[in-house]
């Protein structure tokens, strides 16, 4: 792994195929269904799952921080796994797995992030602070709305 890099993971299990799952993952759209309420995602453009698959977000968090991503799928193997990586945005270096597992009554969706900050020290800091405890925060959201979506248990997240 390339010097500085930080890892975040985290696993749920959701009751639904893994088919389901993984193909919920590879539709940008489902993206917005489950972001958290305090951030607004807006689709620019996408192309077909699979990949080489591109999208272009405008990201705006806290209500004032307006981020344009640019993404790309750069492995991709139903219904098993799917990576993407950052083309552009704001962060220096992104990369998130999603990984499939069938087990007893359903799912394991791992989400494994490997990012690092740009600034330098400040950029450390700026993780220490706030950074890490947001990727720890939404990502917790988007495996909870994904598994009541998915579960049926709610319409939405």
């Amino acid at each position: 792994m390339e010097q500085g890099i930080r890892r975040y993971q985290r696993s749920v299990i959701i009751n639904a195929p893994i088919e389901r799952v993984f193909h919920f993952h590879d539709d940008t759209n489902n993206l917005i269904r489950i972001t958290p309420k305090g951030i607004k995602v807006a689709i620019e453009s996408v192309g077909t799952p699979g990949l080489g698959y591109e999208a272009k977000l405008v990201v705006t968090q806290f209500g004032l921080v307006r981020m344009r991503w640019h993404v790309r799928i750069t492995q991709y193997d139903p219904p098993h796994s799917i990576t993407d990586v950052q083309i552009s945005g704001p962060f220096h270096t992104w990369r998130q797995h999603r990984y499939f597992r069938e087990v007893e009554g359903g799912t394991e969706l791992t989400d494994v992030v490997e990012y690092r900050l740009p600034f330098g020290w400040l950029g450390k800091i700026a993780d220490a602070l706030l950074v890490k405890r947001e990727i720890a925060k939404m990502f917790a959201y988007r495996q909870e709305a994904t598994k009541r979506l998915l579960e049926g248990s709610d319409s939405e997240p």
